[in-house]
């Protein structure tokens, strides 16, 4: 359970939490590891258990009626996996899958429920983060009534970075095309513009962001 605890202090997003806070999720929880591309829960299954991400990246997708996947969120160490389902008790929202080689800390559901009752604080550093995807999805639909593709794409990528506190961001054209709701060919046309003019670097399954005052300015 010291183990489990030192894990969650080291994610920033958690550290703000009371050592007691930290323990108490920690020794109610256990840690599980995942292969790149395997998921951790499908769409529709019931919401029995809460992820913290611990280590890696989970990707959050969602099925349209005929079968189209769309990515609605790309979620790093610190973010919560699966409160929704918890929190209401109904089947899984959202599939979540692993991009690479990842870890959690599981919490089922009688016992994160628990420790939300025991520990006020806690629920609001969840109510926290649970606004700030709120936010998130509310500015995602502005900009798709709003922008063009270069500055959806633009911020979507200085968003991905602020996140996950990286420049080089692990992601395929097919995952921000996810994203973005378009196709990954249009992706690619306007990443390749970018590439250009110097403002980021392409590579193998990589995006890395070389100067986001101008990506800022699309």
């Amino acid at each position: 359970m010291i183990e489990n605890e030192q894990l969650l202090s080291d994610i920033p997003l958690l550290a703000r939490l009371s050592k007691g806070d930290l323990r108490a999720i920690a020794s109610r929880g256990r840690v599980r590891s995942y292969a790149a591309e395997q998921t951790i829960f499908a769409e529709a299954a019931p919401g029995d258990s809460l992820h913290i991400v611990i280590e890696g990246k989970v990707r959050i997708s969602v099925l349209s009626p005929d079968g189209v996947e769309a990515t609605v969120a790309l979620l790093g160490p610190g973010e919560f996996v699966g409160d929704l389902a918890l929190l209401d008790g109904r089947p899984r929202s959202a599939s979540a899958i692993t991009t690479g080689p990842t870890r959690t800390l599981v919490v089922k559901r009688d016992d994160f429920r628990r420790w939300l009752v025991e520990r006020p604080s806690a629920a609001l550093a969840l109510l926290e983060a649970l606004s700030v995807r709120v936010r998130r999805t509310d500015e995602a639909l502005a900009d798709l009534s709003f922008f063009a593709l270069p500055r959806r794409l633009a911020k979507r990528l200085l968003a991905l970075s602020a996140d996950h506190g990286e420049a080089q961001l692990r992601i395929t054209q097919s995952q921000l095309a996810s994203m973005l709701g378009v196709t990954r060919e249009s992706v690619n046309k306007q990443l390749n513009e970018f590439a250009r003019r110097g403002w980021v670097k392409l590579g193998r399954g990589s995006v890395s962001l070389l100067d986001a005052p101008a990506l800022r300015s699309v």
